[in-house]
């Protein structure tokens, strides 16, 4: 893992380099060419659909400004825009269900056809860009934005390399203030974007990978386990996630800040979360607050006459959307409702969960409540994790049926070292982030301590990076 790391940090350099040598007007065209040049490396197909997507949005948000006085023509450009982008998405990342729908379409009549749009490539990262690019729109159609006229700098809010595979989700009015006063090199920020970036490495290359064969081990050849196996992966699928995706963050939020753009930060300590409420306002906190926004807020709004059943309803179409934004599979939409049956529950709910809570301490209320909302994610995951709802119900029927004799560490977990350190390093990630919810500044704490000490936290990490395995593992949010 240390080898695709090392090629990383060896291509900041060189980008970072040329970056900071550049006068300040001239920045933003580096980030641009770095940003297109790293995905037609990847993809040219995927480079020029994102760049004629990116043109499209940049005309239609002029056109929408420029018209703001003429409510009929914006709403007409406004809508078409909305309609075109989300049925891009749809073309590109539903196209199985749209194949299965025209050969059932065909079979009525009959007929048979080799027609289909399943060899059609899902260009990275389009979740995200379409999502940012829809957010965009509609502030400038609500007039909360001006409409973005330097077409360079548009593209590259879409296209920006760190961000573009796996998010975040990041909003227009935070990202044109920063790319129009780009400014010289600050050694600070430097340096906290390298720690960032070691950081994630860590929980990726590291935590992460140790995690990942015994949970898609399960989920590749489901039905050939049971109880213990089952039980085991129910809890370690979601610290895989968590290590996984929160690594790909903090790798994309460091390298950003190397070059001066503070990005959204997905996590904020999501496993003190006391409900399901709490635990969306700190688990992939761009899409969730981008749902809020666009969603859940305008939707109760103009339904508030409803009351209650307009938030319910809020509740399930933003949850819904959440879900399908994933995949189109019923599994996501699956996780979805889940999520939302939680948090009509708790609104429900809420008063009599409190008188219950008022008789017993507040310590232990936290702790019981954390505990209920991480078996309840790890529940939720079986539905994130499976290629089926078949699959699924497998698992959860599954879970207390010890049929096999076989020892776990025999079957799922091949390497048992590593396997055990990195959930041993969660836990003391864990502690940390509790200390730093009490108030503790874990990160200020350890940049006080002495030079040794903090070159030897880094040796510790960069050693860990290089004793996991070779093979590279993709990030699982990038099939998003």
């Amino acid at each position: 893992m240390l080898y695709y790391l090392a090629i990383y940090l060896c291509f900041l350099v060189l980008v970072s380099g040329i970056y900071y040598s550049v006068k300040k007007e001239y920045k933003y065209l580096v980030l641009f060419a770095v940003s297109l040049g790293v995905i037609t490396y990847f993809s040219w197909i995927v480079a020029v659909y994102a760049i004629l997507f990116s043109t499209f949005n940049y005309t239609w948000g002029i056109l929408i400004e420029k018209h703001k006085k003429n409510d009929t023509l914006r709403l007409r450009l406004f809508w078409s825009a909305i309609i075109l982008d989300i049925g891009f998405l749809s073309f590109f990342k539903y196209n199985g269900l749209l194949d299965d729908g025209i050969k059932g379409l065909v079979s009525l009549f009959a007929a048979s056809s080799q027609f289909s749009l399943g060899s059609i490539i899902l260009p990275l990262g389009i979740s995200y860009y379409t999502f940012q690019a829809l957010g965009y729109i509609i502030r400038i159609n609500r007039g909360s934005e001006k409409a973005e006229h330097d077409y360079l700098k548009f593209v590259t809010y879409l296209i920006f390399f760190p961000k573009f595979f796996s998010g975040p989700v990041e909003r227009s009015n935070r990202f044109f203030p920063q790319i129009h006063n780009l400014g010289n090199f600050n050694k600070d920020s430097v340096s906290d974007g390298l720690r960032l970036l070691f950081w994630g490495a860590f929980k990726k290359f590291a935590l992460a990978y140790a995690l990942y064969f015994p949970v898609h081990q399960i989920y590749s050849n489901i039905t050939a386990y049971t109880g213990v196996q089952l039980i085991l992966v129910f809890f370690v699928q979601t610290v895989y996630i968590y290590m996984d995706f929160s690594g790909y963050t903090d790798m994309a939020l460091g390298t950003a800040k190397i070059l001066g753009i503070n990005l959204t930060n997905n996590f904020n300590r999501p496993f003190l979360s006391r409900n399901i409420s709490e635990f969306w306002r700190r688990w992939h906190i761009s899409l969730s607050s981008w749902c809020t926004d666009f969603i859940y807020n305008p939707f109760i709004v103009k339904y508030r006459r409803y009351e209650n059943f307009a938030v319910v309803a809020g509740v399930f179409l933003t949850f819904f959307t959440i879900g399908i934004w994933h995949a189109a599979n019923w599994t996501f939409i699956v996780l979805g409702l889940l999520q939302a049956v939680a948090i009509v529950y708790e609104f429900y709910t809420k008063k009599i969960r409190l008188k219950i809570a008022s008789g017993y301490s507040k310590s232990l209320v936290n702790t019981l409540s954390r505990i209920l909302v991480f078996i309840f994610m790890s529940f939720s995951m079986v539905f994130f994790f499976s290629p089926s709802i078949s699959d699924a119900w497998y698992l959860i029927s599954h879970l207390f049926s010890f049929t096999q004799t076989a020892e776990v560490s025999q079957t799922i977990i091949s390497q048992k070292i590593p396997f055990f350190l990195a959930l041993g390093c969660f836990v003391l990630i864990f502690v940390a982030e509790m200390l730093n919810e009490k108030g503790k500044n874990i990160p200020a704490i350890f940049l006080k301590q002495p030079i040794w000490i903090q070159a030897l936290s880094y040796g510790v990490l960069i050693l860990a990076i290089y004793l996991s395995d070779s093979t590279f593992i993709p990030f699982e949010y990038m099939r998003f």
